[in-house]
């Protein structure tokens, strides 16, 4: 087995659209690479700081322009080092995936500047690579690999960063081994991976994504340049990648820091480790084998039925299934068109949806629809035809997950958290989905530095959840499911807050959801938080007036448009779109008051219309009750 199909040139060279594909390609390319020039003075700095403070939205990378970087959503003009420095990144990480690229155009037409292309990239940093910084996305600088801080890169502002880029390197090679001469394999081995392993070796640690993605790209270097001492780093140190597997992936077949992005990111990693073990045939093992097959699938079924993804914790808003699909690209070349996993990839092609695009270490799409793994692995599967796999509720109690589903509801439950990394202060957390419409959806996050990621993505109240005297949950400990069923679900948190215990009771039943929250323990303010889509047209007939929430910090400063309805008992609003129509039903205890706000969304060039029961006491009960009704039609 070889890294290129073998029917990769003849169906690029056969199939219209692979030629549109292809050209696409070499605009791509020959736009970038001819006048490619980087200088080792430059510092990369962290992606995460490329959005806009005042939005929430990337800024946008133009390779012309690197002292001006205008946000996508508001139009804002940046100038600063910081953002100098993240172009700096950016650009690099162009030029790597253009290398990739130009391999590729050349293993399809032969045109000799294309290869040229592609290994001018490789030889300038292999030929300057201990000449780059050694520092840290904090900045902090390293005079060698024994004093450097953790998470160290030289091209790349970090070791996680240095690590894909590695991968991507090795790749770029493997397109091209069969025209490369030993001696200058020989070369960019010593001179650029054997320094990329000195670097990424020490910072192998923990149990962590970042860590996977180290042995990652070890093993894909140690297997493509034949470095036993790197196979054996990445197969059997301390930290290998099969205790990472087996220690960092739950019972349930999901990474424990808790993400659906994060979960998908290392999947990447250890998809290329995969591959490059099944080309090398190193015995990945049964265990790890079996527990990276399963991630796969498991991930399929816990996707909502218009295959978008539930979105706990950090991330990035509105992944769905074709966002990764290079992921299961990458996987079905090892495994083949015949497993589940092969099948798995002509289901998420086949779905109509648009892909979602990842805002940093994007991987190469064309027309933001093919990707560069599935013409170099897949082109040869027959994609009309797969096979169906329904999708049913589903509990995940290792990782504080629940899925209710029927014909009408997809509804989303966190109600606990493996630790603090990547967490956010959100449980007992619900997203809603009815009949292939989100209703009510985790915002994710933007950059982690971006201002509104700090102020109000990773804010208890940017959830649907409840916050107690307007401050951020502070547990980050594993929930308890009480009850599942394939309609129900009962899930209890202990101490949410010091003192503080939830219960949440979620029902699906034909065209009806119902929600019942409790939460009590302390004297406080309880604030429950149910968060509308910004698509959404609400409208009611109670009397309201203006008001204040009294909070001034941890989101509530964002809060606009606040309106108290006047009611004592119950509340009946109506939602639609132009497709859908539902009642929601809200019951108040004694002493509650409800509010209609409006929050900010993820980019907040749109708001959402938010739902605000407040209580005060020691315990409080929260219901509420969504009904679908049939849109009339209009004559």
């Amino acid at each position: 087995m070889k890294y290129v199909n073998d029917h990769f040139k003849r169906l690029m060279l056969a199939s219209p659209v692979n030629q549109s594909v292809l050209e696409h390609m070499k605009q791509d390319v020959d736009a970038f690479l001819p006048q490619f020039s980087d200088r080792v003075s430059s510092l990369s700095r962290w992606g995460h700081y490329y959005f806009c403070d005042e939005d929430g939205g990337r800024l946008i990378f133009d390779p012309k322009q690197p002292h001006r970087h205008q946000c996508s959503i508001c139009g804002k003009v940046y100038r600063n080092d910081v953002l100098d420095g993240v172009w700096i990144t950016f650009y690099r990480n162009r030029a790597v995936v253009l290398a990739q690229v130009s391999a590729l155009i050349y293993c399809v037409t032969g045109e000799e500047k294309y290869r040229r292309y592609a290994l001018n990239v490789i030889e300038f940093y292999a030929a300057h690579y201990t000449e780059f910084p050694l520092h840290n996305k904090e900045n902090v600088m390293g005079s060698s690999y024994d004093d450097m801080k953790w998470g160290c890169g030289r091209i790349m502002p970090q070791n996680l960063n240095e690590a894909i880029v590695a991968i991507r390197f090795i790749a770029t090679i493997e397109m091209l081994r069969d025209t490369l001469d030993d001696n200058w394999i020989a070369w960019v081995h010593q001179m650029l991976f054997r320094e990329i392993f000195c670097l990424l070796c020490p910072q192998v640690r923990e149990i962590h994504n970042i860590s996977c993605w180290c042995l990652a790209a070890i093993g894909v270097m140690g297997l493509s340049l034949h470095d036993e001492e790197m196979i054996r780093f990445a197969f059997e140190s301390p930290l290998n990648i099969h205790e990472q597997l087996s220690k960092g992936v739950t019972a349930d077949a999901f990474w424990y820091e808790g993400s659906i992005h994060y979960n998908f990111f290392l999947l990447e990693g250890v998809s290329y480790l995969f591959l490059f073990s099944r080309l090398y045939d190193y015995d990945f093992g049964k265990k790890s084998t079996a527990i990276f097959e399963r991630m796969l699938i498991q991930a399929y079924g816990y996707a909502f039925d218009n295959q978008y993804l539930p979105n706990p914790n950090d991330g990035w808003p509105n992944l769905n299934l074709r966002t990764f699909s290079y992921v299961y690209h990458t996987a079905a070349r090892a495994f083949g068109e015949d497993s589940p996993v092969g099948n798995m990839v002509k289901l998420i092609e086949a779905d109509p949806s648009p892909r979602t695009i990842l805002p940093l270490s994007e991987p190469y799409y064309c027309g933001n629809s093919i990707c560069m793994e599935q013409l170099l692995f897949n082109l040869d599967f027959d994609y009309a035809h797969y096979k169906p796999v329904p999708r049913q509720s589903a509990l995940y109690p290792r990782s504080n997950f629940a899925m209710l589903r029927n014909k009408d509801w997809n509804v989303f439950l966190k109600y606990g958290l493996n630790g603090r990394s990547h967490a956010h202060p959100d449980i007992m957390e619900i997203e809603v989905m009815c009949r292939d419409q989100r209703i009510s959806r985790d915002l994710s996050n933007a950059g982690y530095q971006a201002r509104l990621c700090k102020e109000w993505h990773r804010k208890t109240i940017s959830h649907s959840t409840v916050c107690w005297n307007g401050q951020d949950i502070t547990s980050v400990s594993p929930g308890k499911c009480l009850h599942f069923d394939s309609s129900q679900v009962t899930a209890k948190a202990e101490n949410v807050y010091d003192g503080v215990d939830y219960c949440r009771s979620l029902s699906i039943f034909g065209s009806e959801l119902q929600d019942r929250f409790t939460a009590g323990g302390k004297e406080g303010v309880y604030d429950y938080f149910f968060h509308l889509e910004s698509g959404f047209r609400l409208s009611h007939d109670m009397k309201i007036q203006e008001a204040e929430l009294g909070f001034k910090e941890n989101g509530y400063q964002h809060i606009q448009q606040v309106s108290q309805m006047l009611v004592e008992k119950e509340a009946n609003l109506k939602a639609e779109t132009d497709d859908l129509c539902f009642t929601v039903h809200i019951d108040l205890a004694p002493g509650q008051k409800l509010f209609l706000l409006k929050t900010l969304d993820n980019p907040v060039n749109q708001t959402r219309s938010t739902l605000l029961v407040r209580g005060r006491g020691k315990e409080q009960h929260f219901q509420m009750k969504i009904t679908i009704h049939e849109k009339e039609r209009k004559v």
